[in-house]
């Protein structure tokens, strides 16, 4: 737990440095879109190519196709059961999908990749990928336009991450070795994930006050139910099924704090972020102290 916790507190210095940074003014906020391109085109395709190309082969599928399997019909329940509970928990509509998207969808890519290759490395790493990706699947699709009132797009689906992922599984089932340098580079590429992360995080919530972050109670539950209940639930479900591969990989996504996204996706269109930036300083605020208990009891 101690190791834990260690690498937990690590990625929250970054994010402490981020905040620190930009509320004195030695950087703008409006960085966090240069950082953000990077990561999305560079750090997390890196990471994503590296760990399906090596792990993702013919016998991982035919021993482990009961992740995604189950992580899919998870976010059918899940999302299911966040709208009604969203629907409960506030009369603002807009409201009621912030809560819906941040209880479906944790911050497993900005956080939970870089915890899982820091404490479990690669093998663990591609089952959490593989977990994630109906995740991010509605992330991009209902997810999306949830947060910013478009219609359903295909072409949203087309991005970096999942193209690398995609070109990964592919290079991973035909048995080829990656060369030694291009290992290498994609190493070097995906190191940076973790800090960059973490300082969009901090950069991001400089830009609100606290004291009102930090007033409205339904926050608190939300956050909660992201990182206590719905883990804890899916973890005692997956032991009754038997589930023994599904556990570690789900447990680790479930339990991660609430997404910048419910930030940064609102901003497209102008509509109040201040829902979302108050979820994730809550969520992530907490965390600190829930990723270790959870991965710890029922890890």
């Amino acid at each position: 737990m101690i190791v834990i916790f260690k690498q937990v507190a690590i990625l929250f210095i970054f994010a402490l440095i981020g905040y620190t940074l930009s509320k004195c003014k030695i950087i703008s906020p409006s960085n966090t879109k240069f950082l953000s391109t990077l990561v999305v085109w560079v750090f997390l395709p890196a990471t994503s190519f590296k760990s399906f190309a090596t792990n993702f082969t013919v016998k991982y599928i035919t021993e482990k196709y009961d992740i995604v399997l189950t992580s899919a019909i998870g976010v059918v329940i899940i999302s299911t059961l966040a709208l009604f509970l969203s629907k409960i928990l506030t009369k603002d509509k807009y409201r009621r999908s912030v809560y819906s998207y941040s209880l479906t969808v944790p911050n497993s890519g900005y956080m939970g990749i870089p915890l899982t290759q820091a404490i479990f490395g690669e093998a663990m790493l591609t089952n959490v990928l593989l977990f994630a990706l109906p995740i991010n699947i509605y992330l991009y699709s209902i997810g999306y336009c949830s947060l910013t009132k478009a219609k359903l797009s295909f072409k949203k689906l087309i991005n970096p991450p999942i193209i690398a992922l995609a070109l990964g599984s592919v290079f991973g089932l035909s048995g080829l070795v990656l060369p030694e340098f291009i290992g290498d580079f994609l190493s070097t590429a995906s190191a940076p994930m973790g800090p960059c992360t973490m300082l969009i995080l901090g950069m991001t919530l400089s830009e609100y006050k606290f004291k009102k972050l930090l007033k409205l109670n339904m926050n608190y539950l939300v956050s909660i139910m992201r990182l206590v209940v719905i883990p804890a639930v899916a973890v005692v479900i997956l032991k009754l099924l038997n589930l023994e591969n599904v556990i570690m990989p789900a447990l680790i996504v479930y339990s991660m704090p609430c997404g910048l996204n419910t930030v940064v996706f609102p901003k497209l269109v102008d509509e109040d972020c201040e829902t979302g930036a108050a979820l994730a300083l809550i969520s992530t605020a907490l965390s600190m102290a829930t990723i270790p208990l959870m991965l710890h009891f029922f890890g």
